[in-house]
This record gives structure tokens, sequence and C-alpha cells, in this order.
């Protein structure tokens, strides 16, 4: 017997009990609908991680923190030492405070960063509103989103006067001064020139360091760690970001695939009330020439093809769930001022390794029954009623 006789056969043996039929495809469409739209939304959150943390000009920069070492500091000196090692195209310092911010009667905390004007684009740090720091101005400021928010703001407060209150690292240099809002970022924290918060020991919470070319970072991260400094990169980030949502892709598919194995133990007691139904047409098939091979295909392409149509309107249905849903969450983020974003992603390997999983367990949910008709004695199943 063809291969093209075995699957009309078996489309037209599932089309006779079309109810029964639908149902176990439901329940596939369940379990694989279940795994498609966790999973999707793992792989959504991790490519939503990666491009805040990740671009081309980011893999180039270098973070450096104070070291273990207590003999050696992270000052303004030290920093121009990283300026001297070969290779290094720019060199920005970041000063840390608290600031307790006013404008009117609200008031609020924030950490405030007292940096370069080229460390927004180090930091890859978006401006949503307004202008970056011009650097010509010390009384200037970049706040967030967070910072309006806190400070209960109905108005705008771009190019708007806030009083700033400054406590120094040693909890004694207290400053106050007037800063104007020049740039509304999303990013935490208050940014205003590096003069503006002035620490009389000179210390520094962080340094940006910037590679001119990517390849020379392994060397130039050795050097600066030869000094006593510890230090970061993106790529060691972008690798810790990919196993954490590793671990949690696991977790989510672990929750869709319990629903999918229900849907298996569906299939197979399908396929197995189907072998009881049709024994009797089993032993005529077997009576005018059928072989076993051919009748237990028969049975595992019907468990196969439930499988295949359960897995590719599974996709779909996880596919639409998550569109769905990033639709209703984009609404209310815009509704609030917020951005809207992209929650789910399904790689295509992704999708066909689905529908491909889905068959597979489908086909061997079949096998059982599959072989238990091949084996009825021809005798046996024609007496069957």
């Amino acid at each position: 017997m063809k291969m093209i006789d075995i699957i009309r056969i078996a489309i037209g043996n599932l089309s006779r009990n079309r109810l029964r039929t639908l149902l176990t495809i439901s329940g596939v469409v369940v379990g694989v609908g279940a795994i498609v739209f966790l999973v999707s939304l793992g792989f959504g959150l991790q490519k939503l991680a990666l491009e805040k943390i990740v671009n081309l000009e980011a893999l180039k920069v270098i973070t450096v923190s104070p070291g273990s070492k207590l003999d050696v500091f992270l000052n303004s000196q030290t920093a121009q030492e990283f300026q001297n090692i070969e290779n290094v195209e720019a060199v920005s310092p970041v000063k840390r405070s608290v600031a307790n911010i006013n404008i009117g009667d609200a008031k609020t905390e924030q950490v405030m960063y007292g940096v370069k004007p080229e460390f927004l684009a180090l930091e890859n740090i978006k401006i949503t509103r307004g202008t970056a720091l011009s650097g010509k101005n010390e009384n200037e400021a970049v706040v967030s989103k967070e910072v309006v928010t806190n400070l209960g703001l109905k108005q705008d407060i771009l190019n708007k006067s806030i009083t700033v209150r400054t406590i120094g690292a040693d909890s004694k240099n207290i400053e106050n001064m007037t800063i104007k809002v020049v740039g509304i970022s999303d990013e935490k924290g208050v940014y205003v020139p590096y003069d503006t918060i002035k620490d009389g020991e000179d210390n520094l919470s962080s340094v940006k360091v910037k590679v001119s070319d990517k390849q020379y970072v392994p060397n130039v991260k050795k050097s600066i760690e030869s000094l006593g400094f510890n230090t970061s990169v993106i790529k060691d980030q972008s690798a810790s970001v990919n196993q954490i949502f590793y671990i949690i892709k696991i977790v989510l598919g672990g929750f869709g695939m319990i629903a999918f194995f229900v849907a298996a133990i569906g299939i197979f007691n399908t396929m197995t009330i189907s072998l009881l139904e049709r024994t009797h047409e089993i032993g005529v098939m077997k009576a005018i020439g059928g072989y076993d091979k051919n009748i237990a295909m028969i049975f595992i392409t019907e468990s196969s093809l439930i499988g295949l149509f359960g897995g590719i309107f599974g996709l779909t249905a996880g596919w639409l769930g998550g569109v769905a849903l990033t639709s209703i969450i984009n609404l209310l983020a815009t509704q609030s001022g917020g951005e809207a974003v992209s929650l789910f992603n399904i790689p295509l390997y992704f999708s066909l390794g689905t529908v491909f999983f889905s068959c597979f367990i489908s086909t061997v949910a079949g096998i059982w029954p599959a072989r238990r008709a091949a084996k009825l004695n021809p005798l046996e199943a024609l007496r069957y009623e």
C-alpha cells in the first residue's frame, strides 16, 4: 500500500468521527498554545532586556568600579591614568550623591549622578523629551520619568527650575542649588554635569572607559584590573541575562508541558477507542491481504495528523494570545504615559520545533494502539461485534 493511500484512509477515518477528532485536536491546541504563549513570553522579555543593555557602541564600553584594595582609590587621577592606556578612546568619570528634590511643595529623594556629556551616549540613555546635557552649564539636569511621577506633577517639568539639596558621601558635604530641567529620560535618577556635584574627597562611584574597537576590550580590561579595580562589560551582563532567561523559559515551558502531556493521553485514549470500534474493519482488511505494517501505519498516521494539526493551530493560538495581551498592556502603558513594547517573541526555529515536537509526541502516543491493531487475529477480528 502506497503512503498516499495510507494518508487518504487516515484522513477518512478522522473525518468519520469529526467531533471526537475535533476535541482531541483541541486538547493538543491547548497544550501547544500554552507552551508557545509562556515560552514566547520568555523570549520576548529576554529580547527586551538585551535591547536595553546591548548595542554596538556599548560593547566597547568598560565599567570600572572601586576594587577591594584599601590603598587604591578611584578618583580623577586614576581616571586620567585610564585615558593613557593604549586603545582607550574616551573616559567618562561618574560621581554619585543622594539628592532631595523640591519643586513647590512637592518633594522626592533620588540618586543624582555627576557625569560628562558623553556619558549619556556611552550608557545609551535615551532622552524622550527635551535635550541632553550640554556640558556648558552646571545648573542643568536630565531627570527620569520616575522623578516626575514621584513629585506628583501634572504640569510639564521640562525647562522648569527645581531645588536640589545634595548630600556628599561623608554625609557632611551638603549643598543647595537650583537646577533647570533640560531633558527627561526613561532611566532612573537625576543626571547633572560632572562639576555640579562637589565632593571634597574626589571619590568617583564609577568610570566609563570606551575602547576604540571591541577587539581591544579584553586587553584594556586586563590592564585596568591590574591596577586594582573591578571591571565589567556588557558582554558579561548579556551572558548573565541569557542564562537567567534560559532557566525562566524552561520553567515556563514546563508548565505548558503539563497541559500538552494531558493532551497526549487524550490522543492515546482516542486511538484506543478507535481500535475497538474498527476491530471488524481491521479483520476485513487482513482477510483481503492487508499487511500488518500497513494497518499499523494507518493508526500512526492518524495520531500524527492529530499532532500536526494541533501543533499548527496551537502555535497560532499561542501567537494570537501574545498579540492580544501585548495590545492590552501597551494600551494601558501609553495611556499612563509609558512606552509601548513587544513582550512576546516567537523565533522561527522555536515555531518549527514546537510543531515537530507536537507531531512527534502524538506519533509516540499512537504507537501502542497501532501495534495492537497490527497484531489482531483476523478470525477473531471478523467475529468481533
